[in-house]
């Protein structure tokens, strides 16, 4: 399944990957350099909204990648 869309946030210290299967769904992945984490799965846009909250990335900071 191949992401419909990727962002990066400006430090490129996290990858956004957004997914449209059954529901709409987001793939997290904090990023080091060459190194990925694993995949932290969000369900849903208010999810999505939640952790860029949380992390205080505003939709400014993200750019497509």
């Amino acid at each position: 399944m191949d992401p419909s869309a990727v962002w990066r946030d400006r430090n490129h210290r996290w990858r956004i990957e957004a997914y449209r299967a059954p529901d709409l769904r987001f793939a997290i992945f904090a990023t080091n350099g060459t190194t990925e984490s694993a995949p932290l799965w969000l369900f849903g846009m208010g999810a999505l909204a939640r952790w860029l909250m949380t992390h205080a990335i505003s939709l400014d900071d993200l750019e497509t990648d």
